[in-house]
């Protein structure tokens, strides 16, 4: 399991690099074209939109990983061990949960917008909702990490691996 949490660790690195690169580039470019070419780019803006989309769900899961979410964890540092590994489990249960439930209801809207195409790049909106789709399966493979190391009492300097 270890292998295959490194491999996702690794892919979301360079997506989201590769994503954030290609949006420097495409805002650098509509800012080029604006004001130096004085020609606006009418698909920048909108692809730069859903970039971000992509760069945000996939960046939650690799937040997720390295355990940097906000949390209060002052009463739960106070707890024996014992009663501070359950609170560990309860809590990736309920992250399991809300992230499971986000995840089927962007896969039942992706399925609905299939044939709605975008306004400027003309491509269904599919595409666009499938980042909150990867993002989401990312975060559920994260947290399953993390839930299976807090049952196996296995702490780590890591969120999952």
């Amino acid at each position: 399991m270890t292998h295959l949490m490194r491999a996702l660790d690794w892919i979301l690195d360079q997506v989201t690099l590769l994503l954030l690169t290609v949006l420097l580039l495409v805002v650098g470019a509509q800012i080029f074209a604006r004001y130096v070419l004085n020609h606006s780019l009418f698909w920048s803006e909108e692809l730069a939109r859903y970039l971000f989309i992509y760069l945000v769900f996939l960046a939650a899961a690799i937040v997720l990983r390295r355990d940097g979410h906000i949390q209060v964890s002052f009463f739960v540092e106070q707890l024996p061990p014992g009663l501070r590994r359950a609170v560990a489990v309860l809590v990736d249960l309920l992250l399991l949960g809300f992230v499971g439930i986000v995840l089927v209801q962007s896969v039942r809207l992706a399925l609905m917008v299939w044939t709605v195409p975008t306004a400027a790049l003309l491509i269904p909106w599919t595409l666009v909702y499938l980042g909150i789709l990867l993002g989401m399966a990312a975060m559920v493979l994260v947290t399953l990490g993390a839930l299976w190391r807090h049952l196996a009492g296995r702490p780590g300097e890591d969120r999952a691996w």
